[in-house]
């Protein structure tokens, strides 16, 4: 609250005796902090749990503690209205640690990660002269979790309000200067918070969000105040670094509104683009800092033209950011490139990724994807093997990691590690377990196989694949050789047999085709081909119908996209005169293959 105090020297008793006029100290507070639009009230305001770490220089402070406090209570006093949120203070802890604000906001990052919090508040030893820039008063990003706020320099700042003050009773003076600490101190604390939910640089000298502090601050901008509610609400929900740079952006970049400073506009936007495009990729690397984003999106399109030129450009950039792990990382995927994943040059510069974001899966994303190119299959899955352990670490992308490695391991063939990875990630539905599960099942190649290795699976199903091909062709004698040293190289693969029986029903040699698909089915009951084969041999026989109908929709089962055995089926049904049964069929084979099935 704020209020006159007017002091006045009343003589007792006879005429009044006056020496001074009265002083109205009003005039000589700072502005009360108000909220103008206050928030439409939906309930209590939520609770935004703050981390307080305070360094040597403040705690030397006296009542540092309970100045803190009553700091964070004045400017949970115009949160909660304004946007609906209320600061609680976890715990108020020591901090070792001196340096200039940036160095100090990294610091406190490093010291305290803001797990299960919305902030991490540092306080800092006071400037040593009475500073205005906010810059210098304290220290925050945008869509961060940290702020630092420098002290309270009293010593300077008494000096500097002296010089304004009028001849003043102690008691008098000390209550302007605390008032002036207090609004200077919350002013600061609240435009840090501010950085931190998006808000801009602001023209009006009376807004609290001006670059420079200034004591007739009293108040947020609607349009501060409108971006401030979207993080916040975002923030509360535990929403992700991205998802609220995400909705921030939209909001500025459909905005324009005179009273922002246009460069800090700018400036924020490309933070937040940063943000975004970190997301998507999946880093868990340092970000790109926001004065060097433009000059870094133009290295990244510079890539797509000339690599050569790109990593020279990239490569000055790092001259000023010579420990940005995202920066290494680009690095590392131009020169896998050129000169390419053999050379010592690039694996080092991969490493040196590695050694800076040691939790991020990405560079060895990128070697085991270089290698796999270079056919070197083995070195490819001890990459990949690595960035399977990491994924966890990071905050957004993993899925799309994810699916990266499970795209790789389809490229390379192996069944086994697709499907691991596949139930690792948690992602059940993927279209390319599918794709597994039809290829084990056409090709006889079961889950947890002691015939053959996972990398070696492509060549099995390669192999048995090519053999049937000859059948089809009608090569005989070369399916036959084909078989023999398929059956030499995997023993009991119970594909070749699938084969087998195909070959032998050709040769209309029904007996040892039974016996081969048999056998196929003894190995691997869900065996499509066997299944299919074995169905259409029962269903030449008499009696046999119903068994070899179990056969056929048992190999639909395994295998849906097996369209023979759909179609034998449907000749069974229309056979056997079962039109229910047909009519499904179908409607079922029209939805699948959207074509009609044969009578």
């Amino acid at each position: 609250m704020r209020w006159p105090l007017v002091f006045a020297l009343v003589a007792c008793g006879g005429p009044q005796i006056q020496d001074k006029p009265p002083v109205d100290l009003s005039r000589l507070l700072p502005a009360t902090l108000e909220v103008n639009h206050p928030r439409e009230a939906k309930g209590e305001a939520k609770p935004a749990k703050v981390r307080v770490y305070a360094d040597a220089g403040v705690r030397a402070t006296p009542h540092w503690k309970e100045e803190i406090t009553d700091q964070v209570d004045y400017a949970s006093q115009i949160l909660s209205p304004l946007l609906g949120a209320r600061i609680v203070v976890e715990k108020i802890a020591d901090w070792d640690r001196k340096g200039t604000p940036l160095d100090e906001l990294a610091a406190l990052t490093e010291l305290d990660k803001g797990d299960n919090v919305t902030w991490v508040i540092g306080y800092a030893t006071a400037n040593d002269t009475a500073s205005k820039a906010m810059s210098e008063l304290g220290a925050a990003q945008p869509v961060g979790h940290h702020v630092v706020v420098r002290a309270w320099a009293d010593r300077q700042e008494t000096e500097l309000l002296g010089h304004g003050l009028p001849d003043l009773k102690d008691a008098a003076k000390q209550e302007v200067l605390a008032a002036h600490r207090r609004h200077k101190q919350t002013v600061v604390l609240l435009h840090e918070l501010a950085v931190t939910l998006g808000a801009i640089s602001e023209a009006d000298a009376t807004w609290i969000q001006n670059a420079t502090y200034a004591p007739k601050q009293h108040m947020f901008s609607d349009k501060n105040r409108e971006l401030m509610t979207l993080a916040i609400d975002e923030k509360l929900d535990a929403s992700t670094d991205q998802q609220v740079a995400k909705k921030l952006l939209e909001y500025v970049d459909k905005t324009e509104w005179g009273g922002w400073i246009a460069s800090d506009r700018d400036a924020v936007l490309s933070a937040l683009r940063n943000i975004v495009d970190q997301g998507k990729a999946g880093k868990t690397a340092a970000d790109i800092p926001a004065v060097a984003y433009d000059q870094w999106s133009r290295i990244v399109e510079l890539r797509k033209r000339d690599p050569k030129e790109a990593l020279v450009e990239l490569d000055n950039l790092l001259a000023a950011y010579p420990a940005n792990g995202t920066m290494h990382q680009l690095r590392c995927e131009i020169m896998l490139v050129a000169p390419g994943v053999k050379d010592k040059a690039t694996r080092a510069a991969c490493a040196r990724v590695s050694e800076l974001a040691p939790g991020d899966p990405l560079p060895y994303l990128a070697i085991g994807e270089a290698l796999l190119a270079a056919k070197d299959v083995a070195g490819a899955r001890a990459q990949l093997a690595i960035a399977e352990d990491k994924i966890g670490n990071l905050k957004e992308g993993g899925d799309a990691a994810w699916r990266k490695i499970i795209g790789l391991y389809s490229q390379i063939g192996s069944l086994t590690w697709t499907e691991e990875a596949a139930t690792k990630a948690k992602l059940d539905k993927d279209p390319t377990l599918a794709q597994v599960a039809q290829t084990r099942a056409r090709y006889g190649v079961q889950r947890g196989a002691k015939y053959v290795k996972p990398e070696a699976e492509a060549e099995l199903v390669a192999a048995v694949r090519g053999a049937l091909n000859l059948v089809y062709a009608n090569k005989y004698g070369e399916a036959e050789r084909a078989l023999v040293a398929g059956d030499k190289k995997w023993p009991g693969a119970p594909g070749f047999l699938g084969v087998r029986c195909d070959l032998e029903m050709r040769m209309t040699r029904i007996d040892a085709a039974r016996a081969a698909c048999a056998r196929a089915l003894a190995i691997d009951p869900q065996e499509s081909w066997a299944l299919y084969l074995a169905g259409v041999i029962d269903l030449r026989e008499p009696g046999t119908t119903q068994a070899g109908i179990a056969k056929l929709k048992a190999a639909i089962a395994a295998d849906p996209d097996l369209a023979q055995a759909w179609r034998t089926l449907g000749k069974a049904y229309a056979r056997g005169k079962d039109q229910a049964a047909f009519d499904q069929l179908a409607k079922d084979y029209q939805a699948r293959f959207n074509q009609v099935l044969p009578p």
